[in-house]
């Protein structure tokens, strides 16, 4: 039996840790630019591409939660 409001638990996760003194958009701009290299190493990470409800098409997303962090 499943409970359907139990949280979703991955067994795997995407991690990036970054340096604190880095300007926001750095921060945004590293984080872009290392996990895009996740996806072209593991397509296993990488879901299918899909569409909304009014038929829009979306490029395909990570199936796995990416963890952002700061350190010194």
């Amino acid at each position: 039996m499943t409970n359907e409001n139990a949280p979703v638990r991955f067994d795997t996760k995407i991690a990036v840790l970054l340096r604190e003194d880095l300007a926001v958009r750095q921060r945004l701009n590293v984080t872009a630019f290392l996990v895009s290299g996740v996806g072209t190493e593991l397509p296993e990470a990488v879901g299918e591409p899909y569409a909304d409800a009014d038929g829009a098409p979306y490029l395909p997303m990570f199936r796995r939660p990416v963890l952002v962090f700061e350190g010194t």
